[in-house]
């Protein structure tokens, strides 16, 4: 499966997401391949700081170039996930989505995150016009339940009608502090709080794997 860490705005955790995703991924068996197509090269940089630890092949390819996104969709041959990091770019995200099979767009708990996401809910929809099979959900992201925006985030973005997993990834320091040693809060503990946040993410992207694999078929 191609999987889009998708969004039109910075600070939203798609990087930390997607790298965290193909980490978890690769530790469970799967044949998996992270590409960074964000300029910045972060996801990329990660993985060439995570020499030591069990993480995933990954590949830079910043920018739009031409043919991309059938670039993409020949790289995730051969693959079970193939976890794609976007930079907040509506030309590349609009190529990625031409044949992402899963966009996955985090969203803060705030006005501006979901205004933000409510616009790439929109190029999601857009892109099914050539690629019916893609299919998108809103991940509640760096969420504190004891404040109000975070409880109510989940209803907000279903009451706009989008998506929403019944996963959220809560606010805390572990992902950061592994991202920095070339890690991700899985890895470094499984059990932890925010590992199994993680966990819980992959398996509802597998899930939504499942789903989409059976639709297809049925079809």
């Amino acid at each position: 499966m191609l999987l889009a860490l998708a969004g039109l705005k910075g600070g939203t955790g798609r990087t930390t997401l997607a790298v965290a995703l193909a980490a978890e991924a690769h530790a469970r068996g799967r044949r998996t391949l992270l590409v960074d197509l964000d300029p910045r090269g972060d996801a990329h940089a990660w993985s060439r700081s995570a020499a030591e630890n069990p993480t995933p092949p990954a590949l830079a390819l910043p920018g739009s170039a031409p043919g991309q996104a059938e670039r993409l969709r020949a790289l995730s041959f051969g693959h079970d996930l193939t976890v794609v990091d976007t930079p907040s770019d509506p030309e590349i995200l609009a190529a990625v989505l031409e044949v992402a099979e899963l966009a996955l767009i985090p969203c803060r708990p705030s006005p501006l995150d979901v205004w933000a996401a409510v616009d790439v809910a929109q190029a999601c929809l857009d892109a099914r016009r050539l690629n019916p099979r893609l299919q998108f959900a809103m991940v509640p992201n760096a969420v504190d339940a004891r404040t109000t925006l975070s409880a109510a985030l989940p209803r907000d973005l279903r009451t706009m009608g989008l998506p929403v997993l019944d996963v959220a990834i809560a606010r805390r320091v572990a992902h950061a502090e592994a991202m920095a040693h070339g890690s991700t809060a899985s890895l470094d503990a499984p059990g932890s709080a925010a590992g199994q946040d993680v966990a819980e993410l992959f398996d509802a992207v597998e899930a939504l794997q499942a789903h989409c694999t059976t639709a297809r078929l049925y079809h």
